[in-house]
Parts: structure tokens; C-alpha cells; sequence
């Protein structure tokens, strides 16, 4: 097994894909049946995959998982964060997370689940359009327009009416959560979902992550929108004062 199959099994995997059977691959890659049964049999000897005994498909193993924990918990900012949007969860009822950037899309690395009747729930490793997010827009604020125009010289197709369909559209969007400091999103990606997000810089000022608020759509007006933005950007600025480092764009618009 090279590492460059055991990688591209992976990458196939992550695009919203929970598991992976041999002649499944075998079509998807282009490889022989019996090299996509050798490489899944050794990535799961190795702890990168398991295979559902019932079902005979290969799913990502626990190894995976513990890197993937190890890495959300190498960063102090992004374990800070997580403890004031345990607050934020525990004083407003809704369910609060960290997204990161991936190309055109979103990763959630943390989810926690609200206690209102209808909760939004993503689990982490929960793949999303970066373009109809509100956490992929705010984080897009960090990069140059010219790479968010690489990224989407195609672009995609809208997966709901309210998600931009156009770079320019896109664009626009971005322009205005920098300006504001947050971003919003609404039955975007996903029928009834929406979410207020702010972007948390990373060392370098060139990456980062997003936390966010979510809800359902019928669930908030827009008087408390406006006051679930504040209660983020009022957590970066504490951020910022502890660390000195994290940031979100132009953090002290008024919005």
C-alpha cells in the first residue's frame, strides 16, 4: 500500500461519505478490485479504517479520530473558545461549534447541541458548502480576493435560493462580514438551518477558525440575531486581551 492510495481512500472518504466498500472504490478510483481490497485491508491492519464485520464496508478507524482530537486540542485559543461557547449554549439554549476552511468547504471540528425543542445538531467531521455558510464566508475574510476567485472559478451549484450563486454574489457577502465583523446565514445550506458566525485568526493572521451559533431559522428574530453577533464578537475581544492574537476582521465594527 502506497501513501499516496491510502491518502486519496481518505480524501474520497471525507467528501461527506461515512463508508466504503471494496467494489465501490474499485469503480470510483479506477483500480482493480483486488488492489482497492488489499489497500482497504491494510489501512484498517494499520488503525486508519474499520470494517463493519455485518456489512463489509470500511469506515474511518479510531486512530483517525485520536489525531483528529489531538489536533482540535493542540491550539489553547481554539480550547478557549470552546469553554465560552459552552457558556453562550448553557445562557441562550442554542447549539454552538468551530468550523475550519477546506478548499470550497466548511469542517466542523466542535458541535454542541442546544436545549431548545428544535436543535441543530452537526456532528463534528460534518462536511458543508464554505460558500453558503456563514462560518466558511466569515473565514473567507481572511484570505485575499484573489485567492477566494481560484477557489471558485467554477462555482458551484446553489444548494438552496437564499446561498449565493455567483462569485460576485459571494463576494459581496464577504465584503460585508468584514465590514461587520460577523456573518449570518439563512435556509442556505440546509432547509430551515441558519447561524451567526465570527472568525478567530490563527498565529499567522493567515488561517484560522469560525465559532458559530446555530438555530433554526424560525426560531430567532432579528433583535436577538443582533444580540447573539454581540455575544461573539464580545468573545473574541476577550480573546484578544488574553492572548493577543486572536482576531476577527475589524472586530469593532458596529454592525
Amino acid at each position: 500500500m502506497s501513501l499516496a492510495n491510502a491518502a486519496a481512500v481518505l480524501h474520497w472518504l471525507k467528501r461527506g461519505r461515512p463508508d466504503v466498500a471494496v467494489v465501490e472504490l474499485s469503480t470510483a478510483m479506477g483500480w482493480p478490485k483486488s488492489t482497492a481490497s488489499r489497500i482497504l485491508k491494510d489501512m484498517a491492519r494499520l488503525g486508519l479504517l474499520e470494517r463493519d464485520e455485518t456489512t463489509r464496508r470500511y469506515r474511518p478507524g479510531l486512530l483517525m479520530l485520536e489525531l483528529g482530537r489531538a489536533y482540535a486540542a493542540s491550539d489553547p485559543v481554539l480550547e478557549a473558545v470552546d469553554a465560552e461557547l459552552q457558556e453562550i449554549t448553557r445562557r441562550t439554549g442554542y447549539s454552538t461549534g468551530i468550523s475550519i476552511l477546506d478548499g470550497i468547504d466548511i469542517v466542523v471540528l466542535r458541535s454542541r447541541p442546544g436545549t431548545h425543542p428544535l436543535r441543530v445538531v452537526t456532528p463534528p467531521g460534518t462536511r458543508g458548502p464554505a460558500w453558503a455558510n456563514s462560518t466558511g464566508r466569515v473565514l473567507m475574510t481572511l484570505l485575499p480576493d484573489a485567492e477566494i476567485a481560484r477557489r471558485f472559478a467554477v462555482f458551484p451549484p446553489r444548494p438552496r435560493p437564499n446561498a449565493p450563486g455567483t462569485l460576485e454574489e459571494l463576494m459581496a457577502r464577504v465584503v460585508r462580514a468584514k465590514a461587520r465583523g460577523y456573518d449570518e446565514s439563512d435556509d442556505e445550506s440546509l432547509p430551515g438551518l441558519a447561524g451567526i458566525s465570527v472568525a478567530v485568526e490563527d498565529h499567522d493572521g493567515k488561517s484560522g477558525f469560525a465559532p458559530y451559533i446555530a438555530y433554526s431559522a424560525s426560531q430567532v428574530e432579528p433583535k436577538e440575531r443582533a444580540e447573539l453577533a454581540a455575544l461573539l464578537k464580545d468573545m473574541v475581544l476577550r480573546l484578544d486581551e488574553r492572548f493577543g492574537r486572536a482576531q476577527a476582521p475589524r472586530r469593532l465594527a458596529n454592525g
